[in-house]
């Protein structure tokens, strides 16, 4: 087979703009969160899990009264402190990077020339793998990316689904990554694909997102833009999506996909790390061994459907110092989606409790709330659900809340050898190579009571 000029090859085509215009993104490359996680690093994985334990009682029933003259009564029965045993399993995410080979050959030989368009590949692979360890920060570790309300077939190669606005919806519109491969499930975990003429088609491989629109208010709909592809990435035709209400959807090569109307161990439930959701909760679910309820169970104030403002915000944050102790730690960050903190700009007007605060040093500038000795600065994030709003504590003495323990990506590289591999065919190798990158993640929250959860509000 002739080799194909570089003009004409995938990355080969930036060699015609890379001394022009340059590569122009056209989608977000933020990733924030990511840093934000990395700050509440541990330790690297030293073994397949992460074992530790709660507390959840003083034993209080251990200290009684008792009358100071009269019957001889005994001391009280002794009570000792209820201690759980819990464990958490490391996660690994890997991601690919794949160029063609006389393009990464010709950038070693005159790196001047062809080196952009392959550091091109290996930056975005990079935010990539960070933007999806962020969004998972706010998951629930079930792998879910976004739940359906309804779907419309525009055409016969295109589905619009509108995303449920409710609170309780699995997933965010925020998760669903441009030119990201979905597969459509049932709540149930079963298959839900496309049909031409009423029966499946072969060549279906995945659901592409090949658009979203992300409302601009919290009450504002949602929607996602899906295109059906085959194997090669080929738009491919259909009659009926069959996409209902509640279908969710995951990601192409996510191997369990969880029963979610029988889910178990979140920890456990998939392969995807547990995210704040299943973290800071308090209905009863179960993360890491840990039934999220009474002592164990986040701090969580559900709106009701209220209007966001000022008033919650105040009320769960008397709320959480009541159940922590005021003064244990110092909360300095308030995560919310962007559409919550436009909510919040009348409130912002009236209530003196918010104050900007400038710093000329460092050139930062922001608004925060003011509760009690605490000054909560508003970071707003694409990846926080629009219906949630996390209030974060700062480490106290050394010991952190929130820990990730895990890694950056690194390549791969077995024996010491080198990162870049031929890719293999069914009639010897591709001129094609490839790069492996692996990483290792496991949020695990040391006091879950500490971070506060404001939640369905509107």
């Amino acid at each position: 087979m002739a080799i194909s000029k570089i003009e004409d090859q995938n990355l080969g085509k930036f060699l015609q703009i890379v001394f022009s215009a340059g590569v122009m993104n056209q989608i977000s490359e933020d990733h924030r969160d990511w840093e934000m996680v990395m700050k509440n690093k541990v330790k690297d994985p030293d073994g397949r899990s992460r074992r530790f334990l709660f507390q959840r009682t003083l034993g209080a029933a251990a200290v009684q009264y008792r009358p100071s003259a009269g019957t001889n009564k005994a001391f009280p029965s002794a009570q000792q402190i209820s201690v759980e045993e819990h464990e958490a399993f490391y996660k690994e995410l890997n991601a690919t990077v794949e160029i063609e080979y006389n393009l990464w050959n010709r950038a070693r030989k005159s790196p001047a020339k062809y080196a952009e368009p392959l550091a091109l590949e290996f930056v975005s692979k990079t935010i990539a793998t960070k933007r999806r360890l962020a969004a998972d920060l706010y998951g629930d570790g079930t792998g879910v990316v976004c739940e359906a309300a309804s779907a419309v077939d525009t055409t016969d190669v295109q589905s619009v689904v509108t995303l449920s606005s409710a609170s309780s919806a699995a997933g965010h519109i925020g998760f669903a990554e441009f030119g990201d491969l979905l597969l459509a499930k049932t709540q149930a975990g079963a298959a839900v694909s496309p049909t031409d003429g009423g029966s499946p088609i072969a060549a279906f491989y995945a659901w592409r997102v090949k658009d979203r629109s992300r409302g601009a208010t919290l009450s504002a709909a949602d929607t996602v833009t899906l295109e059906p592809v085959d194997a090669n990435g080929d738009v491919v035709q259909f009659d009926a999506s069959n996409i209902v209400a509640t279908t969710v959807f995951y990601r192409v090569g996510q191997d369990t996909i969880p029963n979610r109307t029988a889910l178990g161990d979140l920890g456990t439930a998939t392969e995807v790390m547990a995210g704040l959701e299943s973290l800071a909760s308090a209905d009863g679910r179960i993360i890491h061994g840990i039934t999220m309820s009474g002592a164990n169970a986040a701090t969580v104030l559900d709106a009701g459907g209220n209007a966001f403002d000022s008033s919650l915000i105040q009320q769960g944050m008397s709320q959480l110092k009541v159940r922590v102790g005021e003064g244990k730690y110092k909360w300095k960050m308030l995560c919310m989606a962007p559409e919550a903190q436009d909510s919040l700009i009348e409130a912002r007007e009236t209530d003196r409790r918010f104050h900007t605060v400038e710093d000329n040093k460092r050139g930062v500038r922001f608004w925060a709330y003011q509760h009690g000795n605490d000054s909560l600065e508003t970071y707003t994030s694409e990846f926080v659900p629009k219906k949630r709003c996390y209030a974060l504590p700062e480490a106290a003495a050394g010991k952190k809340v929130l820990e990730f323990h895990g890694t950056d990506f690194e390549p791969v590289r077995a024996n010491g050898g080198d990162e870049f591999h031929l890719k293999p065919s069914g009639s010897g190798h591709q001129r094609v190579i490839s790069s492996y990158m692996e990483a290792y993640a496991l949020l695990i929250c040391s006091h879950p009571a500490a971070i506060l959860k404001i939640q369905n509000f509107s």
